[in-house]
């Protein structure tokens, strides 16, 4: 009898293998599927200082030159965003200490999202670069409670100009 039902299991197995249906339309319930969330909206403050207000200008007009600027813009606004709360992270969630981390974490947050904007915005690289030197300066210090609030200040306005660029 066990040899039965082994032969049984083993005939539907190969059959599965050879006719290889689509098991997608069947809904098994393991859990609640994970939802992807694409946030399309970013809450961004504008620049506080006139000087980060003039550097953010030139990273708008940067990217005004792409009919891709659209979703370009959007991630990396994303990206800056996100550059600007871990650089607020302080205390036992301290990520970033220094100037040069900044600089570190901003090139590798980069390569991770894999944009692929290469060459496509010449004159963006240097703006965005300006608007963070013009907030943090072009010294590799230890970050203190205001030079902290000031690259924060520095890459919101960099999200800020990426979102308005967007548009």
């Amino acid at each position: 009898m066990n040899n039965k039902w082994l032969l049984i299991v083993a005939a539907v197995l190969v059959a599965i293998g050879i006719f290889k249906p689509s098991l997608e339309n069947i809904n098994i319930p393991l859990g609640p599927k994970p939802q992807v969330v694409v946030v399309d909206e970013l809450n961004l403050p504008e620049p506080k200082t006139p000087e980060l207000r003039v550097k953010a200008n030139d990273v708008i007009q940067a990217l005004s030159i792409s009919a891709d600027r659209r979703m370009d813009a959007k991630r990396l606004a994303g990206l800056y965003n996100d550059m600007a709360t871990l650089i607020s992270l302080t205390n036992e969630n301290e990520v970033i200490k220094n100037t040069d981390e900044i600089r570190q974490a901003n090139r590798l947050a980069g390569l991770m999202l894999q944009l692929d904007i290469k060459g496509k915005y010449p004159d963006l690289p240097k703006a965005a670069q300006s608007l963070v030197i013009e907030a943090i300066g072009d010294d590799h210090v230890l970050l203190n409670e205001e030079l902290r609030e000031k690259a924060v200040d520095g890459f919101k306005a960099l999200a800020w100009a990426c979102y308005e660029g967007s548009k």
